[in-house]
């Protein structure tokens, strides 16, 4: 007797490049008010037609992760800083559980994935995360900063070499869509990085349980950002 089947939801194909362009901007590969590819070549890349694409784009859209603008130098234009921000903040409070549902997921999964990298990272790994962690010192830019914070995680994902760790982890951190801001509280940033540093440390020197605590650490620190923020409590 089968067991827990759901009815198939279906999808029409729009929704699914919605979904794989939404993530590129939360997770900050696609920054604010970057110019996308022309729509042939964004097209092709999704591997879907243009009239496709253009409904994803007008979608998109109306959620406010885009802009299009006309003329010469028009076309499809990520939204600025303060509109993904406001953008954040609705999201967050039409489900302000969403953030505390997200931590505990990353508290499960990422400590794990932290413990088992000790043991398993490879070289390139070490090289990965101490790139996103270079970029996190340095980048001003809060999508910029956000993109060097989730490479970081998903860098250590890929560490534990179990996929289904590395996509949980990649799961999680386009989930919870909330920019950094550079500009504010230097000691809370300060703290934001410092986690990380002790994180690399424990897993380029293999201890397991350092990382595992860095790593709980992290998820701490980040629900204090949060709370300043995105006002959650």
């Amino acid at each position: 007797m089968l067991w827990g089947l759901q009815p198939v939801e279906q999808q029409p194909a729009y929704g699914l490049a919605v979904e794989v362009l939404r993530r590129q901007v939360h997770l900050g590969h696609l920054e604010a008010s970057e110019r996308l590819p022309p729509e042939r070549s964004l097209a092709e890349q999704l591997g879907v037609s243009r009239v496709t694409l253009r409904e994803a784009l007008r979608v998109l859209e109306a959620e406010g992760y885009f802009v299009v603008r006309r003329g010469p130098q028009g076309g499809t234009f990520v939204s600025d800083v303060e509109a993904l921000r406001d953008l954040s903040a609705r999201r967050i409070s039409r489900d302000p559980g969403m953030v505390m549902r997200v931590l505990e997921f990353r508290d499960a999964n990422e400590t794990t994935a932290a413990r088992l990298a000790a043991t398993r990272r490879t070289p390139t790994d070490l090289s990965n995360m101490e790139t996103a962690l270079k970029s996190m010192r340095s980048s001003e830019a809060p999508t910029r900063l956000r993109r060097a914070e989730a490479m970081f995680h998903l860098a250590i994902g890929d560490a534990s070499h179990n996929p289904l760790l590395a996509k949980s982890i990649e799961e999680a951190h386009a989930a919870l869509f909330v920019l950094p801001d550079a500009r504010g509280n230097a000691a809370l940033r300060k703290r934001v990085l410092d986690t990380r540093e002790r994180l690399f440390s424990a897993i380029r020197d293999r201890r397991g349980a350092d990382a595992e605590e860095a790593a709980k650490e992290i998820v701490v620190a980040d629900r204090a950002r949060l709370q300043v923020l995105a006002r959650i409590a």
